[in-house]
């Protein structure tokens, strides 16, 4: 038995002097890629890499290359890449809004095929060029990482709803849910900004929600568990002596829960949903417990009044990003959703029932 672990060992020893090694200074390491419509139904690939200076700084490396397939993108990069193309650090695809209205399936259908890219890979839509924003400058770390970390961070911190490259290809793949995805902008050279959330009816961008509404919208499809949204109150709902205030309302938490009444005709659904905050700055003279319940009253009113509209924009675009569909065919038994879809979602009537509770407001009078 000795002697057979030794033998297993001097082989192994021998195995390791045979493994290929590759230097990451040999190496481009993608970090980024972009996909945008070149016309005449070509792909234009943009890959992005950081080139290490010998100062220790970073500068961003891109190749393009057009060809009528993503994987042909692919090949064309390689050949024009002077040294390998390495996709194991990819953090980010970003996809040009023409593109995205025509089909996007085709990539993520080539990234989930490489065992070399992860499933929690970011995907995003750029409004414009997808390949121009990528060969901006921000930050020190590379493009690559700036735009996966202004991602994570809208999604942690912010109101941007969980989505990666995983939960796209879920959401398309099921029935009863569309998928969606974040929505960016180059604003200049050296700054990108979160600009909304990008809709989809299977894989074609159908619609966006803009910036100002994502707090509504993260809140009827995922949980809220640090966000911030401001109340604007005028006329009565301010005071006699003020025209109009405003009360920051933060460290807000929220949950929603589905609920269908299929007996009903139209078949009804409610969406309640349960939030709760802390007002942490008010324009007005002075909060007091009164102000503290028409905050929340008026809170309770934009959240109900917004999401409905929202309901029913899904509704007549024929998109469900939502999942009421997805969760009645896990809940109800014998749920037949090709009906769901072609008869009863188009007539459904929806209510929203916002129950909002200000827990800390400071010094109340």
């Amino acid at each position: 038995m000795k002697r057979f672990i030794l033998l297993f060992t001097i082989c192994l020893l021998f195995l390791s002097g045979c493994v290929e090694r590759e230097i990451i200074d040999d190496l481009y390491i993608e970090t980024g890629k972009a996909f945008d419509y070149a016309g005449e139904n070509k792909i234009r690939g943009t890959s992005l890499f950081p080139i290490y200076a010998a100062d220790k700084t970073i500068q961003n490396g891109t190749l393009s290359a057009e060809a009528d397939s993503t994987r042909e993108v692919l090949e064309k990069l390689e050949r024009r890449s002077q040294q390998p193309l390495v996709r194991g650090s990819l953090d980010v695809v970003v996809i040009g809004e023409k593109l995205a209205k025509k089909g996007i399936i085709d990539i993520g259908d080539s990234l989930q095929r490489d065992a070399s890219v992860g499933a929690r890979l970011y995907l995003t839509i750029a409004e414009g060029e997808a390949g121009e924003l990528l060969k901006g400058n921000y930050g020190q770390r590379g493009n690559g990482t700036y735009l996966s970390n202004l991602i994570y961070h809208n999604i942690n911190k912010r109101e941007l709803p969980e989505t990666n490259l995983h939960l796209f290809l879920f959401d398309y793949f099921q029935d009863g849910q569309t998928p969606y995805l974040p929505l960016v902008k180059q604003l200049n050279k050296e700054s990108v900004a979160i600009t909304g959330i990008a809709l989809f009816n299977k894989d074609k961008m159908v619609k966006k929600i803009p910036a100002n509404d994502l707090f509504f919208f993260k809140i009827l499809v995922d949980k809220l568990a640090e966000g911030s949204h401001v109340v604007k109150m005028e006329g009565e709902e301010a005071s006699e002596t003020e025209k109009s205030v405003e009360a920051s309302v933060t460290s807000l938490s929220a949950k929603h829960k589905i609920i269908v009444k299929h007996k009903t005709d139209p078949v009804e659904v409610t969406i309640k949903i349960k939030i709760r905050g802390i007002v942490r700055e008010y324009t007005g003279k002075k909060l007091t417990s009164k102000k503290v319940d028409t905050v929340e009253k008026k809170m309770k009113k934009d959240i109900e009044k917004k999401c409905i509209a929202m309901l029913k924009e899904f509704q007549e675009l024929g998109i469900d990003p939502i999942g009421i569909g997805q969760n009645q065919k896990h809940g109800v038994r014998g749920f037949d959703i090709k009906e769901w879809e072609e008869k009863i979602y188009p007539e459904v009537k929806f209510d929203v029932k916002a129950d909002v509770q200000i827990l800390e407001a400071g010094t109340v009078e």
